[in-house]
């Protein structure tokens, strides 16, 4: 999947000189290599000390063309701010997508002013790569 989006920033707490904390939104956009396409959103709150990311939590709904949904939940640890590695796990889904549960993801981005460029990369079974080849027909 390769994604884009735009960041929202909700809140920032400055903790100390150098501790923070940050929630905020990505709104955005997404394909996929089967020919699918849709809409993201994000819901991220992360810790930051000293310029460097301390943990990062996210939660995503994608809503595809034909209105199925999947629901992600990641985690990014000790790395840049402004880009890094994440891991996702597939945590909820509509009715066509729910064999998708529990897949495990990796995604890197990379943050250019108030944007987001991303790509997710996911081990799938033959069995779920027909489902996300099907799913646009």
């Amino acid at each position: 999947i390769e994604f884009q989006a735009k960041v929202y920033n909700l809140k920032e707490f400055n903790i100390s000189e150098e501790e923070k904390f940050r929630s905020y939104e990505l709104v955005g956009t997404f394909t996929d290599n089967y020919g699918n396409y849709g809409k993201s959103n994000v819901v991220i709150i992360s810790d930051i000390k000293e310029g460097k990311l301390l943990r990062l939590d996210a939660t995503s709904e994608n809503i595809y063309s034909n209105n199925e949904k999947l629901y992600m939940r990641g985690i990014r640890e000790k790395s840049d701010i402004d880009a890094g590695i994440a891991y996702n796990v597939i945590i909820g889904a509509s009715k066509y997508f729910k064999p998708l549960i529990g897949v495990k993801c990796t995604t890197s981005v990379r943050y250019f002013d108030d944007a987001i460029f991303g790509i997710q990369k996911c081990k799938i079974s033959q069995d779920m790569t027909a489902i996300l080849k099907n799913s646009n027909n």
